[in-house]
């Protein structure tokens, strides 16, 4: 099957962080529009300063209007390399500095509507520093217990994808709470 032709483009909204355009394909199907994020790209960081606890950051989180706990992460500015945002994401949000970057993995959080490439590094050799969040980024670092992130994570405050898909790289697997099965 020959793979789709983009025939126009059109910008909807354009910020720092992302570009949301209307696009026009030429597939198999025919002629159809899908709407795309454009996204420069992400970073997030696993951070243990010492061991048995994890960095996170406690962040207001706008779109779905509560706090929660994640690892540092953060928007490339265009242009910039991943690590140099690795590096000020880690200064700015956490307070911290680190020696070295080991890259885990790269993926695309959200295929459907995004081009958004996140990668998740691991920090090493961490120091403290001043921290420095954005202008309305309401965070602060919090060393938290490994033991404990299981609960954080039943409780909600742990719930975006890639704080749980780093606590899996770290093999600390939470216990599912399954829901019952309706109509069985």
């Amino acid at each position: 099957m020959p793979a789709p032709r983009l025939l126009a483009e059109c910008t909807l909204f354009d910020s720092e962080r992302f570009r949301l355009a209307r696009e026009t394909w030429q597939t198999p199907d025919g002629v159809i529009e899908r709407p795309v994020i454009h996204h420069p790209g992400a970073v997030a960081i696993i951070a243990q300063p010492v061991p048995g606890r994890l960095l996170l950051v406690r962040q207001f989180r706008y779109p779905i209007r509560r706090w929660t706990l994640e690892i540092p992460a953060g928007t490339r500015v265009p242009g910039e390399s991943p690590e140099v945002t690795a590096h000020r994401e880690l200064r700015e949000e956490a307070g911290q500095t680190c020696m070295r970057l080991h890259e885990l993995m790269r993926l695309f959080p959200a295929v459907g509507v995004s081009d958004e490439e996140l990668i998740i590094y691991r920090a090493h050799g961490l120091a403290p520093c001043p921290a420095a969040p954005e202008l309305g980024e309401l965070v602060s670092p919090e060393l938290i217990e490994v033991s404990d992130l299981s609960s954080h994570i039943a409780a909600g405050m742990i719930c975006d994808a890639k704080t749980l898909l780093a606590l899996s790289l770290l093999g600390i697997t939470p216990t599912p709470q399954l829901l019952p099965a309706e109509g069985l």
